[in-house]
Order: structure tokens, then C-alpha cells, then sequence
């Protein structure tokens, strides 16, 4: 089967939101420049700064599913989980994939709040005490975790029937884990440049 990805339908509209204010801060900044006002070029360096951490936190984190592995790219920190290591899913707080020892929380996929899943659950033909009792709000349809679960769980079960999944191998398995430096450099840069194009101006 082909790889299928997961990204934070709110987290990306965040992020274009984000993008706008600072586009548009951008542009007074250089507009009241080009009419002599007093205004400081340099706050061109932290509205960049934002935009660029805006793109890291919010639009590059993720999750990808394919036969061999699941890929949670983190902030920080991207994680390769074999499929065999995988011994629970859960939705409490936010999607989090177990494996012995571990768990590895997927910051693209935070579970609802309770007013978003009310109304999801109304949706679902779900009464407040059927939401309580029956499944976690986070495990609802239309929730970032509920959609990122559905597709781990999904391939989880067909690799299971196709028997691509080895059973007892799960203290076997080795993570892969390797910090997105990219990431680091991109955020330490914007603070370390912000804070001197603003003093030294």
C-alpha cells in the first residue's frame, strides 16, 4: 500500500493566519518608512522570525503511515516506529503511540476540547452521557486525533489480517529517533537575530 499522511487541518489555517498578520505588519513597516515616519526597519527582522517559526511549529509537524513504519515529525524531534513495536493507541490528550516503554505523543493530532466535542458528537448522533461513556472525545471523527488514530489504526489492522505483522516482536524493536535540526537552527537564529537587529539598531 501507499504511504498516507496526516497534517493539523487548524494548526495550517493557523499558520496562513499567522502569515497574513506578519505580511501585512511587514507592509506598514516599509509603507510608513517610504512616507518618513519614524518607524524602524528592523522590526522586519522579527516579523520574519515569526513567519519562519510559524511554518516549523505549525505547518512542517505531521504524521506518515506506511507497510514498514509510522513517522511522527515532531517540533523537535522526528520518530520512525516499526509497525511491530506498536502496542497501543491512544486519544487522551492528544494521539500518542505506545511501544514497550515508550510513548510518543504526536503534536500535530491534540485531542478536542470538550466544547468542540460535543458538537462533534452531535454530529455522530451521540448523546453528552453516550461521549462519556462509550469512547474518549478524542477518538471522534472530525478531531485532528481522531483522524490521525483512524489512519494509524486502520493500517494497523490491515497489516495485521495481510500478516505483515510479526506478534512478540515488540521488545525487539528499535526507534529511530534523530532531532529536526533544521528546526533548531531555524528558531535559534530568529530569537538570536530579532533580539540583535532590535539592540543594535
Amino acid at each position: 500500500m501507499d504511504s498516507a499522511s496526516f497534517v493539523s487541518r487548524f494548526n495550517r489555517i493557523l499558520c496562513v493566519v499567522c502569515w497574513a498578520l506578519t505580511a501585512g505588519a511587514a507592509a506598514a513597516v516599509i509603507w510608513l518608512a517610504v512616507i518618513g515616519m519614524p518607524i524602524r526597519l528592523a522590526l522586519l527582522v522579527p516579523l520574519g522570525a515569526i513567519a519562519a517559526a510559524a511554518f516549523v511549529c505549525l505547518w512542517r509537524p505531521g504524521l506518515t503511515v506506511d507497510d514498514d513504519a509510522i513517522t511522527v515529525n515532531n517540533v523537535f524531534a522526528t520518530t520512525h516506529i516499526p509497525w511491530h513495536s506498536l502496542i497501543n493507541v491512544d486519544t487522551k490528550y492528544a494521539l500518542t503511540l505506545f511501544t514497550p516503554g515508550r510513548r510518543i505523543p504526536v503534536t500535530a493530532a491534540p485531542a478536542p476540547g470538550s466544547i468542540t466535542a460535543f458538537r462533534l458528537a452531535r454530529k455522530e448522533g451521540k448523546s453528552r452521557r453516550d461521549l462519556v461513556s462509550s469512547s474518549r472525545p478524542g477518538d471522534l471523527r472530525g478531531t485532528d486525533s481522531g483522524d490521525a488514530a483512524r489512519l494509524v489504526r486502520d493500517r494497523w489492522e490491515s497489516l495485521k489480517r495481510a500478516g505483515r505483522i510479526e506478534l512478540g516482536r515488540a521488545d525487539e524493536a528499535m526507534l529511530e529517533r534523530h532531532p529536526n535540526r533544521g528546526t533548531i537552527v531555524t528558531l535559534t537564529a530568529g530569537v538570536v537575530l530579532s533580539v540583535a537587529a532590535l539592540v543594535l539598531q
